[in-house]
């Protein structure tokens, strides 16, 4: 019995030696950089984000002398507009080589669509058949009530394209009594501009944008972003 318990002393001895062993003898693992230090890493064009400023000429050894020509030498324009994000990327493969820097802006245009004018919405069916008839009392028979839906007994009195028209509608049935209202319909799209920043001296070396795209401006602007 005492000889096999000194057998697995040793046996587990034996295994503790082993483990400190392998534990001292395992190669170390050397991490590796992409870069040196104080090197910039390569970013792609195609990987930057072109919702924002998407290139910009990289530092010289003297920054400072280069921020004071970039101040007196550089003209900045913006070209659009581009009706899709997608029509940007032409022009911004022919600029980028010679631009400072160069950037995309989103814009949300809006315009007055047309005019609704409309009795607001009655406590009840019965009291919005009640008001059609009183409009065809007085020959206003150019109306629907709305059976159903957010809008149901609300009274609408018709569309307009055109302001003066709403207004004048508007106006007469408020001289006979009822309580209508005008509401403007907006309508809302997308735009897209490219923003671009480039030496004097390179200006005549950019190629001709409208022959990419016939349909955007060019416009030169302050050089303020």
């Amino acid at each position: 019995m005492l000889f096999i318990r000194l057998l697995f002393i040793l046996a587990l001895l034996a295994n503790i030696g082993l483990y400190i062993y392998d534990r001292q003898n395992t190669p170390k693992v050397q991490h590796f950089k992409a870069v040196d230090n104080g090197v910039q890493k390569l970013m792609l064009l195609s990987e930057l984000d072109v919702e924002n400023t998407i290139w910009e000429e990289s530092e010289t050894q003297d920054p400072d002398h280069r921020k004071t020509e970039e101040v007196f030498n550089q003209e900045c324009y913006s070209v659009g507009v581009f009706n899709a994000k997608s029509e940007i990327q032409p022009v911004l493969d022919m600029l980028k080589g010679d631009v400072i820097k160069i950037r995309t802006r989103k814009v949300i245009s809006t315009q007055e669509a047309g005019y609704l004018v409309f009795i607001p919405a009655l406590k009840s069916r019965e009291e919005a058949l009640k008001v059609g008839r009183q409009l065809s009392q007085n020959d206003i028979n150019d109306y629907y009530v709305v059976t159903g839906g957010e809008n149901e007994n609300t009274i609408s009195l018709g569309w307009y394209r055109n302001r003066q028209n709403a207004d004048d509608r508007l106006q007469a049935l408020l001289a006979r009594g009822f309580n209508a209202e005008k509401q403007i319909r907006v309508e809302q799209w997308p735009e897209f501009w490219l923003d671009y920043a480039i030496a004097s001296d390179k200006r005549a070396n950019v190629g001709d944008i409208s022959d990419l795209n016939p349909d955007v401006s060019i416009n030169q602007v302050e050089c303020n972003w």
